[in-house]
Formats: structure tokens, C-alpha cells, sequence
């Protein structure tokens, strides 16, 4: 996602003066030492490396699908439209493929913003939880589609933003508390309801 987070010795993250330190080393260092290129290339063409992205994707979502999805002929008769945003990240593909695992009709995607651009040409800081500046275009595509609901990951996919359109036409963001108390209360909702 164009960045990392670093930690000293004691545990904390860097703050000032240390992350402007090494801001300028970086800097100041932005030519590689060594030909990558080759070594990244002579590295995939062994016969040592193999890419086990697939099966245990696969696996992955077989687990989720026969282990976490209780209401998968709901979710799939659900008429909700669902707006989600990469916010020029990795994210697309998961959720694609979580919603097709959970029985969900497909989101409507931000297209400006579902493949992955480390420049992330359409908004100023890629933070979903930034609010209304980093989703104009989630909210523009959900008028356009006539969603009430955004879901945004940032860029590297760790985090969720959830947005619900209001009666006024305002979007209310929810903090990640009300997020997790929102599905307690689904889940809590949905076992009362099976007995």
C-alpha cells in the first residue's frame, strides 16, 4: 500500500524525530544497490518456488463457506445493493470472491479505484476511515447505482469502512465498535431466531 510501519526497540512505533531520520535515508537512497530485476527472475524460474496461492485460497474459502456462512439462501436473496472500494488496493478480488463464498449478490465496484495503483490518482490519502473525502467516489457510484450502503477496504485490505446512506440523503460512517456490535447483534438475532 506505498508504505510500513515501523517499531523501535521498545515496542512503540516510531514517532519523531526517528521517522523523519529514516524518511531521509530513504530518500537519499532511492537507487537499488544490486541488479533485482535478475535475482527476483532467477529466483521463479527454480524449481524450489512454487506458488501456493491458489490451493490455499481455495482451501481457504471451502473453510469460510462450510464454517462461517449460516445464511447463505438469505444472503443470496437479499435486494441490497452494495457499493465497495479497493481505494486503489489489493482487496477486490477477496471480497469478490468472499461474497460469492457467503452467497451474496455481487457489490457494485468502484471502478476508478479497484485495481491496484500505489499513486491512488483519485483521492488524497487512501484511508476509507477518512470519511466523505476518501469515499466522494464510493458515494457517487452508490447514488448512481442506488445503494445505501458502502463497504471500503484501504489499500492493503486490513481495514474496513462501512458507510449507510440516511433518510436525509447524509452519510453516517461507523466507528469500528458499531461495526462489530452490528454483526453481535445479527449473530445474537439469528441464533435467538434458529432455536
Amino acid at each position: 500500500d506505498n508504505g510500513y510501519k515501523m517499531y523501535g526497540s521498545n515496542g512503540a512505533q516510531l514517532c519523531e524525530p526517528h521517522d523523519v531520520a529514516i524518511a531521509d535515508l530513504i530518500l537519499t537512497n532511492l537507487k537499488p544497490w544490486a541488479d533485482y530485476g535478475s535475482l527476483v527472475g532467477s529466483v521463479r524460474e527454480s524449481p524450489l518456488c512454487i506458488d501456493e496461492l491458489a490451493p490455499i485460497s481455495d482451501a481457504y474459502y471451502k473453510e469460510m463457506g462450510a464454517t462461517l456462512c449460516y445464511h447463505r439462501e438469505e444472503n443470496a436473496a437479499s435486494s441490497l445493493k452494495i457499493v465497495y472500494t479497493a481505494m486503489h488496493g489489493v482487496g477486490t478480488p477477496f471480497t469478490t470472491r468472499s461474497f460469492a463464498t457467503f452467497g451474496h449478490p455481487a457489490f457494485f465496484p468502484v471502478e476508478e479505484q479497484c485495481t491496484p495503483d500505489p499513486s491512488f490518482p483519485t483521492v488524497a490519502y487512501p484511508n476509507p476511515e477518512e470519511g466523505k473525502g476518501a469515499l466522494q467516489l464510493s458515494f457517487d457510484t452508490a447514488a448512481r447505482v442506488g445503494s445505501p450502503l458502502v463497504l471500503a477496504n484501504d489499500p492493503d485490505a486490513d481495514r474496513l469502512a462501512v458507510a449507510e446512506q440516511k433518510a436525509d440523503g447524509s452519510w453516517r460512517m461507523f466507528s469500528g465498535n458499531e461495526i462489530g456490535m452490528l454483526l453481535a447483534h445479527w449473530l445474537f438475532t439469528k441464533a435467538k431466531e434458529g432455536g
